[in-house]
């Protein structure tokens, strides 16, 4: 919003809550936004990540995500923050399997983006599945470039990132830094 009260014309990461069942090897599940009501969810789902995991998404050892940096990811802007969960409701309750993080820059033309699936979950396909909707959504929302910070280590989200088209900007340490136009021309 602007100062007037009205919708910025700027490119962001607006959009309105859908969810879409998915098939994604041999599993019925959910692809939707992140809502403030999954907390529990979303505390269950680093429960169940490793720490090798956790290091690799936050460049940080970690045994568990702390209440801090929970709040922090719970923080949901539809203009400049977008958080997509992929849950499997055929037990009840439910429960969150990967997320993808989208956050844009405050002019909106780039967005930062990070995955993480659930460590026994790995390699099935949830985050193609997620990269893909990410880079949709941000295209489809005006936003150019997407970036993305990477440990060296990370292999595996190097390759995904590879495979749609991200390149090496930067590395620096350990941290590899990835981009992706957006645009129609290098689209």
């Amino acid at each position: 919003m602007d100062a007037g009260g009205s919708k910025s014309a700027a490119p962001g990461l607006r959009s309105g809550e859908v969810a879409e069942i998915i098939h994604c090897s041999g599993r019925r599940v959910r692809l939707r936004r992140l809502r403030p009501e999954d907390r529990p969810l979303l505390q269950e789902f680093f429960a169940q990540i490793d720490s090798y995991d956790l290091q690799m998404r936050f460049f940080a050892g970690l045994r568990s995500v702390p209440p801090a940096l929970l709040d922090f990811l719970m923080q949901v802007d539809c203009e400049q923050r977008m958080v997509l969960a992929i849950d499997d409701r055929s037990r009840g309750q439910g429960q969150i399997l990967a997320l993808a993080h989208a956050h844009a820059h405050p002019r909106g033309e780039t967005a930062e983006i990070a995955l993480l699936v659930r460590s026994d979950l790995k390699g099935i396909g949830f985050g193609s599945l997620l990269l893909d909707r990410l880079i949709r959504h941000c295209r489809n929302h005006g936003v150019a470039r997407l970036e993305a910070d990477v440990l060296r280590q990370n292999a595996r989200m190097l390759r995904l990132a590879r495979k749609y088209g991200f390149r090496k900007q930067t590395a620096e340490g350990g941290t590899v830094r990835l981009a992706l136009e957006l645009t129609s021309a290098a689209a």
